[in-house]
């Protein structure tokens, strides 16, 4: 087992300048060195789950994007590529939307970082996987020498905190993320298929994950918090030692899905003790209260999964429920359900949209994709009183 060092650093603001000082100084902490990125091939792949502003903290800040292109050509590093497949179909018109409404347009410009359009994709095999042993992953990823995972440090209704094993499902192909979503219906298997992605990534690839943790989300993440002030950043050649180490900052000790999934695999250390880490002390940057996601209280019921065939869990668990006065009718609430529970009817003029529970997987893709956070999370009146 390598031991990854992670570095972290206090950061408030997004100044670009800043950022890429610390970066560098970071990356350089962190392992990576001039003869590792000259003449590679290197991706950025960001969180653009949707097109959203970056002041809403559900995606990337631009200034982290542009703050890592400068510290990577300080290290040596020429052409710059980035891509993503967010949320939706994975086409031209979809990547435009989110590449415009997210900032990262303009700051390509700026920063001379060539912006992925193609759709193209190709399968990748794990033999060795827990969960999942091919994966369909976007043609950048799979041309890439070196991938640099740039995520957001965010809270999230199904897998409670979003870092940088979870960003990298965005090298999964458009509308095919809902299929998997279908196929890992249960919360522990579809983490270990993200631990299985992961892992297969840093097997065939280096892998730099940064984390902009300068203003993330609590709440109910990964696109319907609210923003909260961690002021960190954070570089390791590990996304699971850095979710570790993520963990620890949220709060979140030893209850988050895919952390526990990566610590039985035995990937790094099973302590936040046993990791090192450069920088800043990390215990500076603990953040006190941070509201986990509404569906958190769902993890009390997974010691008990299969207790009366699994009907008391179902009973129990949050469910999603569309708030008819936020809701607009567009319907990207139905096209991102794995299972098509969610039925559209019209009434007065108007359109109306339900979850039906009976067929749902509580993977909340609803939540995550509907543009006006019209999703909410109904908790159980049992579960409510015993809180």
């Amino acid at each position: 087992m390598q031991i990854y060092p992670e570095a972290l650093n206090g950061c408030t603001e997004y100044n670009i300048e800043n950022i890429a000082k610390i970066l560098e100084q970071q990356m350089a902490l962190a392992g990576v060195t001039k003869e590792m990125l000259a003449g590679k091939k290197i991706v950025l792949k960001p969180n653009l789950v949707m097109s959203k502003n970056p002041d809403f903290a559900a995606t990337t800040h631009p200034a982290v994007i542009a703050g890592a292109a400068r510290a990577l050509r300080s290290m040596g590093s020429d052409a710059l590529l980035l891509a993503e497949s967010s949320g939706g179909p994975y086409t031209e018109t979809t990547i435009r939307l989110h590449y415009n409404g997210c900032g990262i347009k303009e700051i390509a410009q700026q920063e001379n970082i060539t912006l992925n359009y193609k759709t193209g994709a190709s399968t990748m095999q794990f033999p060795d996987g827990a969960a999942c042993r091919s994966f369909h992953v976007i043609q950048p990823i799979c041309d890439a020498d070196i991938i640099v995972n740039i995520c957001k440090l965010k809270t999230h209704s199904l897998t409670k905190m979003s870092c940088g094993v979870k960003n990298l499902y965005g090298v999964i192909p458009g509308t095919e993320k809902v299929e998997m979503h279908a196929r890992f219906s249960r919360v522990e298997s579809f983490t270990q298929m993200l631990c299985d992605l992961a892992q297969m990534l840093l097997d065939n690839k280096t892998m730099i994950t940064i984390c902009d943790g300068i203003c993330g989300m609590e709440g109910n993440g990964p696109t319907g918090g609210t923003p909260r002030k961690y002021g960190v950043l954070m570089t390791s050649l590990s996304p699971f030692s850095l979710d570790l180490l993520a963990e620890h900052l949220l709060g979140f000790n030893g209850t988050v899905p895919s952390v526990q999934a990566s610590i039985q695999r035995c990937v790094f250390p099973v302590d936040i003790a046993q990791l090192t880490i450069a920088g800043t002390d990390y215990k500076q940057h603990i953040t006190a209260n941070v509201i986990p996601p509404d569906t958190s209280r769902r993890s009390i019921l997974r010691d008990f999964p299969d207790l009366f065939g699994g009907r008391l869990v179902r009973f129990l668990e949050p469910r999603p429920k569309i708030d008819q006065k936020k809701c607009v009718g567009c319907g990207v609430c139905a096209a991102s359900c794995p299972q098509k529970t969610i039925t559209i009817k019209e009434q007065n003029g108007k359109k109306r949209l339900n979850v039906q529970d009976k067929n749902c997987i509580r993977c909340y893709c609803c939540q995550e994709m509907c543009p006006k956070n019209a999703v909410k999370i109904q908790k159980n009146f049992i579960l409510r009183l015993v809180r």
